[in-house]
């Protein structure tokens, strides 16, 4: 695709003359790719991991040519939190001055996650910048990084989905994020798993950014609320039943998210069926709001909670065209 193509060396020449420049004004920061042979860190800065299924996750890393270095508390439990909120925040700011760890890998979500983004040393995090992996509570960590520090991070899988059955189709665009300074390119569905969707035509560019509808509601408000100013903003969701995504997508519509981005995309939305509605779905509700804002907008992209999941390097550029989303940017150095 020679516009892609253009857009890539374009994109490539500016970082290389100045640098990319965060939306806020100031500069983005990337961490380094990671290699084969690198430590990456583990934590567990949300809801608590049974040891088994983090062994498993380990086993696959190890496969992949990584070194694991675990954090002291990523074992820990208290209810519904994988430990206190000052261990698990240590833990993280831990794995950021350890110029050992080239990477640092969320081990999985659940909940906790905004309880310690207030004590996360964000001026050690900018002058160690890392690679950091994780999706759905992860999500208010992603707009901390990114608000606070800058931080280009991930959008993906998280240890505990690396098993066994870690579909290779999420192993490959993990790689391809994290181990590679070259863009992404194409972003696709795999065979089988129906076609991205396009619910209303045009063409848009600008960095992408988002993450799981829930949570991007809940740092609305806060010095954490997400900008989507020019972005191309994709939301994914689990476990919610239309009416309650439906008050979601109203509250970030009411609070100009939409109206702000430059496009939109809509990633997976496992489980989100109510029985008592039959008729009234998820898909109905992204469809209005595509036709309500005109703008470029895809849908049923494999990005989010469901068997694939697209890794997405947050804060990048990114182009929709002829239907198909590009990430034209490279999230490591």
């Amino acid at each position: 695709m020679n516009v892609l193509r253009l857009r890539e060396e374009m994109t490539a020449g500016a970082a290389r003359q100045t640098g990319s420049l965060f939306s806020g004004g100031g500069q983005v920061i990337k961490a380094k790719a990671i290699c084969r042979g690198d430590t990456v860190g583990l934590v567990s800065p949300s809801g608590p991991v049974r040891e088994e299924t983090l062994l498993q996750g380990i086993a696959n890393l190890e496969r992949m040519g990584l070194r694991v270095k675990m954090g002291r508390h990523v074992l820990d439990r208290e209810h519904y939190l994988a430990g206190e909120d000052a261990a698990r925040a240590g833990d993280m700011n831990d794995m950021f001055r350890d110029d050992s760890i080239a990477g640092i890998f969320c081990v999985r979500g659940g909940y906790g996650v905004t309880r310690i983004l207030d004590m996360l040393d964000y001026e050690g995090i900018r002058q160690n910048p890392k690679a950091v992996l994780g999706y759905s509570d992860i999500t208010a960590l992603h707009l901390a990084l990114w608000k606070k520090a800058e931080l280009v991070t991930f959008h993906g899988p998280m240890v505990a989905e690396m098993g066994d059955n870690f579909p290779r189709y999420n192993q490959d665009y993990m790689e391809r994020a994290l181990f590679s300074a070259r863009c992404m390119g194409l972003v696709d569905n795999p065979p089988g798993e129906g076609p991205v969707k396009v619910l209303c035509p045009g063409e848009a560019e600008g960095r992408i950014v988002g993450g799981n509808l829930s949570l991007l509601c809940s740092t609305i408000g806060t010095p954490y609320e997400i900008d989507t100013t020019g972005s191309v903003f994709f939301l994914e969701e689990v476990g919610e039943p239309p009416y309650k995504i439906d008050r979601m997508l109203n509250h970030l519509r009411m609070a100009g998210k939409f109206r702000d981005a430059g496009a939109i995309v809509f990633g997976q939305w496992t489980g989100c069926e109510d029985a008592k509605y039959p008729g009234h779905t998820a898909e109905n509700l992204l469809e209005d709001i595509a036709r309500e804002e005109n703008k470029p907008c895809l849908s049923n992209l494999m990005i989010g909670h469901g068997r694939y999941n697209i890794t997405i390097p947050l804060g990048c550029r990114a182009v929709i065209e002829n239907g198909k989303l590009y990430l034209t940017e490279s999230g490591v150095e």
